[in-house]
């Protein structure tokens, strides 16, 4: 499979853990042009300037993760390669995979193999406070304080029959329908 253009940007994650890759990314930032009475939003134009992505923590590109990873797509082929996601976010972003099988930062990470072994490795065998140490780094990058949202999911339960899918897509409203009068 040819890989899309953007990943031949040359875009690269500005962070102290690459140093050596700190670089301006190949994108532009954009500004409104003015509306043109078509009663749609104004279009947006690149402004010409370079910027630079910090702590994404990701390399946008696709990689083998290993068997307990893979898929079998609907004509019976394996899907052995996914996107790195960003890690913006992941601490309030669980399940973890992009299948949702590991409940936990640890479970995903301990479920990684192929490309991603040594680095699964090199976790598995830090100390626990290490380890520790590592996940609420991990659980720190939050997209929103979880206290600040509306709703919440049930929580996983692996007892049950239909895990991972059981308990989840359920979401509840009741916040947004409290009324001091009832």
């Amino acid at each position: 499979m040819p890989r899309p253009p953007f990943q031949e940007t040359g875009l690269q994650e500005l962070s102290r853990h690459n140093p050596a890759q700190t670089r301006t990314g190949a994108f532009t930032h954009t500004a409104l042009t003015k509306d043109d009475g078509s009663g749609q939003p104004p279009l947006k134009l690149p402004l010409g300037n370079s910027f630079v992505v910090k702590d994404i923590f990701t390399d946008f590109k696709r990689h083998d993760l290993g068997a307990n990873f893979y898929e079998r797509n609907w004509d019976g082929t394996l899907q052995t390669q996914f996107l790195t996601r960003p890690l913006w976010g992941v601490g309030s972003t669980g399940p973890y995979g992009h299948d949702g099988r590991s409940m936990t930062l640890n479970d995903v990470i301990l479920r990684h193999g192929g490309e991603a072994l040594s680095a699964r490795n090199a976790f598995a065998t830090l100390k626990p406070n290490d380890q520790s140490s590592l996940i609420t780094f991990l659980n720190s990058l939050v997209l929103f304080p979880p206290d600040d949202t509306a709703s919440t999911l049930d929580p996983a339960d692996p007892t049950k029959a239909n895990f991972p899918q059981f308990g989840h897509g359920s979401i509840k409203l009741t916040v947004l329908f409290n009324d001091p009068t009832d």
